[in-house]
């Protein structure tokens, strides 16, 4: 499985622009990047507080990245195109990376910015 596939990476971001009705690449590469900030933001409100550790950031992150991964990439944007939902293939895989990706980077900033703002250290002092 890769991480990446370019060719792939152009279909798939075709069919985010689809999902309002679009057909311009740039347009779903506005788009998915809405969704990941809106995502990311998500993972800082809502587990943040349980991943001010390194260790259960990653496990948090990997969490909220196949959890996106599952609502985004097999249930909706397939639902929202007539295609079939929950299928497994090489699409799919690779998007299953990227999204794994995506939530380890999440999880390793959440932790490195608390650690940075103390809040990740036990016995430091709350501000």
């Amino acid at each position: 499985m890769s991480v990446s596939r370019p060719m792939t990476d152009n279909v798939m971001i075709t069919m985010v622009a689809g999902l309002p009705g679009s057909t311009n690449a740039f347009a779903g590469w506005l788009i998915h990047l809405g969704i990941a900030l809106f995502a990311g933001i998500g993972f800082g409100v809502l587990p943040g507080q349980y991943a001010q550790k390194t260790a259960p950031a990653v496990v948090l992150g990997l969490a909220c990245g196949a959890g996106w991964w599952v609502l985004g990439a097999l249930w909706i944007m397939p639902a929202n195109m007539g295609m079939p939902v929950f299928e497994w293939n090489d699409v799919t895989a690779s998007s299953l990376g990227a999204h794994l990706v995506f939530g380890l980077l999440a999880g390793l900033t959440y932790s490195s910015i608390a650690r940075m703002t103390g809040k990740g250290t036990e016995g430091a002092p709350r501000r």
